[in-house]
């Protein structure tokens, strides 16, 4: 168990490398999107947090909640990405840190939320760990948002191709293969001026929203919404989008 254990954190760190690679990109390639704010901020209940967000990349979405008056404070485990985030002087707190490891900044914690597809980086052993330790550790009545991908639409798939994202001067590429059931390998690319500046791939675990929802269900959460986008679209499980899920942890649970 040890060695796997040393295993998986080594895959972990070098997951934590490709995105430092790309990290001065990743506000070009992932803006700050207002109507996910919105999102966001339409299932906080409790104003002034505290807000914790899991896998914060560059910090966006924490600093406008820290803007916004709430106590806030995102983690990722990629260091390039904190240390962006630092950089924004918004008054949030960020860390260095493995998101199946946030148990250790205390709470409780009024809103936790996971989104960009962060939570697929784990595989179901340690999302599961991380989920227990997200009702362990908010509040009563709490909130947690989770986003995946549609992996119920990808898994009928043998390989999945994004659109290419095209920048002022460059193109960044996003594909899936070896889609099965256990996991996929989920490939990028960044081309910038025609010349190939960044190349790498990484193992995803697909869950199907099922399992997400009896998962939860069984850990004391109640769902409240489900779905394809932020602006609030009903899923489909037949149609390629996000999968959005919105969880209250149930009081006594």
């Amino acid at each position: 168990m040890a060695a796997a254990g040393h295993i998986l954190r080594h895959l972990q760190y070098e997951e934590a490398a490709m995105y430092s690679r790309f990290a001065r990109w990743y506000d070009r390639i992932f803006p700050f999107s207002p109507g996910v704010y919105a999102f966001l901020s339409r299932h906080m209940d409790r104003p002034g947090g505290p807000v914790l967000d899991l896998g914060c990349g560059t910090g966006d979405y924490c600093a406008a909640f820290a803007r916004d008056g709430m106590r806030a404070v995102g983690l990722d485990l990629d260091a390039a990405m904190i240390f962006r985030a630092r950089e924004s002087g918004s008054g949030a707190e960020f860390h260095v840190l493995d998101m199946g490891d946030f148990q250790v900044l205390g709470g409780p914690w009024s809103f936790i939320y996971s989104i960009g597809n962060t939570a697929a980086h784990l595989p179901p052993e340690k999302f599961w760990s991380c989920v227990d330790n997200v009702a362990a550790c908010l509040e009563p009545d709490g909130t947690w948002i989770v986003q995946v991908m549609n992996w119920d639409y990808v898994l009928g798939l043998r390989h999945f191709t994004f659109p290419p994202k095209v920048m002022d001067g460059a193109v960044f590429h996003r594909f899936y293969e070896d889609i099965s059931a256990s996991g996929l390998t989920f490939r990028t690319g960044l081309d910038v001026d025609g010349e190939r500046v960044f190349d790498d791939a990484v193992r995803l675990y697909p869950l199907s929203s099922r399992e997400i929802i009896e998962g939860h269900e069984k850990r004391g959460f109640r769902l409240v919404e489900h779905a394809a986008d932020y602006a609030g679209s009903a899923f489909d499980p037949e149609v390629f989008s996000a999968n959005i899920f919105v969880f209250r942890r149930q009081e006594g649970a």
